[in-house]
């Protein structure tokens, strides 16, 4: 029993268990031979209790744990096992596919989400799709034009598939690549970035959707040369330890964040006028909501409609954010989803494996019951568009199609200023996003596999091939019509369940697989179901901050801006560079003054020069000039 180490990851098993466990293998044979066995990996030797007996349940219990047992040997010794390290990651098959399913479920949402987002661009619909009456005039698709809203429905399919599409195969190369439990798919927060700023509502902003895809393309193909190069590893390895920590502390609380919203989350917080977020969790009747004016003179928001001669407003599409105007907690998705964490937490306080699926699966299959308040599915939904859901839904089965947004991009813009503009943005955000993930999950991996990040250097195994499909994950997305895809820090949430190698990313990848003909299925799964797992593993992401050095000043407050910048910029690259330029101000501004106290003949300029600085990974001439470039950039 020892040497097939059975307890390896259990953290404790009574003797007498073990010796049920053998006569359940071996009818007839008593316990009595064996005196001594191991408790755990390590663990002293222990003197058997006397045979017991076992009924007839826990018998078959005993051969299927000892069914999986043999099944993770198998796959453990096997060459799959052994390329995807499992046995030397502490991992067993079991548990990969069990964390994959948990990253899979607390990422699905982006096949909604991020189809939402884009399609609010219009895609590659056009003036010319207009067939109401206003067809044929410029700015028919402001009209509530049908035929446009059909090109739009459209997209937003197309959209769905093609995130389905590219996540698939983004995640199948993190796993099978760079063997990383990592999920790769479109980023929430650039996609917006993508929709709203560079292409606008329906196409009023800086470029056209498509010339917005070529730009994306370049990108990944930047991001793939400054990977093979080294310069993107490089400048990684410059990042001090406790903005790195304080990194992974603020995505677990912008995880919370996210968690705790309506759009992503089970709606506890929402939008005040006054002080920007607020307690919600109020009805659909109570709700008002926020609307974005540019332009607040009288003329421009008020104007006299042609056909009926009277004064309407001209106020534009509501945004998704509201404010509660009373019944604040009396949303029953809220409490639903509360609920749901509830049961995450205390199955985790009991050691349950997959206790974060349980409560996702929990809540989603209440949630599908429809005819109830916290229901997501019908017209009685307090959810919008629940009869839209409902019939969705009932297809069960859908066939994948992108010819909307596949090979939509167009390179004529590239003459413009404006596409460098997006261009170089896409670029910085997905860079410090991306990396500032990427090092997050990675640093949670160490704490469970310590030596798993190079302490030196902070690179960590296949860390180069991990850079290269980010970026060949952006070329793809581009290909099918989707924003700069990123490393999820959803992920965090399969490394929790037990996730150590590629075979993670391999289960996510499937499950995106199956939704590209299930997506009425996975596309149901409500946000408040997968909020609750965003908030548990915020809270135990926040474990990182710990290891810095809060005593010092100038650790303290660069790590605290990372932090408290990420989930009130609503992006993590606002507070890497937070971070990060707080740090080079505050200690290039000491060893200024430290060269002052050298010129007065007060201080040692060898002192200087080794005493610990932004300098502690790396050389001084390279640190420095890398802080001058970064300031002046």
């Amino acid at each position: 029993l020892c040497d097939t180490d059975m307890l390896r990851y259990d953290s404790e098993c009574s003797a007498a268990e073990l010796c049920r466990g053998r006569l359940a293998r071996r009818p007839g044979k008593s316990c009595s031979g064996v005196s001594q066995v191991c408790h755990g990996p390590g663990a002293p030797h222990q003197a058997l209790s006397p045979p017991l007996s076992i009924s007839g349940e826990q018998t078959l219990q005993l051969a299927a744990m000892g069914w999986v047992h043999s099944l993770n040997e198998r796959v453990g010794d096997s060459k799959v096992g052994r390329y995807f390290q499992v046995k030397e990651r502490r991992s067993t098959f079991t548990t990969e596919l069990r964390a994959g399913l948990v990253t899979f479920l607390t990422t699905s949402y982006v096949l909604a989400v991020n189809s939402g987002i884009l399609s609010d661009t219009g895609g590659t619909c056009t003036d010319a799709d207009c067939t109401g009456p206003k067809a044929g005039q410029p700015g028919c698709r402001f009209a509530n034009d049908p035929g446009f809203n059909a090109c739009v429905q459209d997209v937003r399919r197309s959209i769905i598939a093609a995130t389905a599409a590219t996540s698939l195969m983004a995640c199948f190369l993190m796993g099978a690549v760079a063997n990383l439990p990592l999920a790769v798919a479109p980023g929430m927060g650039i996609n917006a970035y993508f929709a709203y700023t560079v292409v606008g509502f329906y196409g009023t902003g800086m470029i056209t959707y498509q010339e917005a895809l070529a730009a994306v393309f370049i990108e990944g193909w930047i991001f793939i040369l400054i990977s093979i190069s080294g310069v993107r590893g490089r400048m990684v390895s410059l990042i001090p330890k406790s903005i790195m920590l304080a990194t992974a502390g603020g995505i677990g609380l912008f995880l919370a964040f996210l968690g705790l919203q309506n759009s992503e989350g089970v709606g506890l917080v929402t939008y005040n006028s006054a002080t920007l977020v607020t307690l919600g969790g109020c009805p659909l009747e109570n709700r008002v909501y926020q609307y974005s004016i540019a332009d607040t003179s009288a003329d421009a928001i008020c104007k006299i409609s042609p056909d009926t001669g009277l004064m309407t407003p001209n106020l534009g599409p509501p945004s998704s954010s509201f404010m509660c105007k009373g019944k604040r907690m009396h949303l029953a998705t809220l409490w639903l989803g509360i609920a749901g964490i509830t049961i995450m937490a205390m199955l985790m306080a009991r050691k349950v494996k997959g206790a974060i699926m349980m409560g996702i699966l929990f809540t989603t299959f209440i949630s599908w019951i429809p005819g109830h308040q916290a229901s997501y599915l019908g017209a009685g939904s307090q959810v919008p568009g629940g009869a839209e859901r409902l019939e969705y839904f009932k297809h069960v089965v859908a066939v994948p199609n992108t010819s909307k947004t596949s090979l939509a991009w167009s390179f004529a813009a590239f003459h413009k200023s404006e596409l460098w503009v997006a261009l170089i943005t896409f670029l910085y955000l997905d860079f410090l996003d991306a990396t500032g993930t990427l090092f997050s999950m990675a640093s949670m991996l160490n704490q469970r596999m310590p030596g798993f990040v190079n302490d030196k250097d902070k690179s960590f195994p296949r860390q180069l091939f991990a850079f290269c499909v980010d970026g060949v994950a952006i070329v793809i997305g581009s290909l099918l019509g989707c924003a700069p895809l990123t490393v999820y820090i959803e992920s965090a949430a399969g490394i929790r369940e037990g996730g150590r190698t590629g075979i993670t990313a391999l289960v996510v990848s499937f499950g995106f697989f199956i939704s590209l003909f299930f997506t009425p299925l996975i596309a149901s799964i409500p946000p408040y179901a997968t909020g609750p797992a965003l908030i548990l593993v915020g809270a135990m992401m926040m474990e990182n901050l710990v290891d810095i050095d809060w005593a010092d000043v100038k650790h303290a407050v660069p790590a605290f801006l990372t932090v408290v910048t990420m989930p009130l910029t609503y992006s993590i690259a606002y507070g890497v560079i937070a971070g990060i330029c707080s740090y080079i101000v505050l200690y290039l501004g000491n060893f200024f003054v430290d060269l002052i106290g050298v010129a007065m003949g007060k201080n040692n300029l060898h002192a200087v020069l080794v005493s610990p600085g932004p300098w502690d990974t790396c050389d001084v001439a390279p640190c420095l000039l890398w802080s001058v470039s970064l300031l002046h950039g």
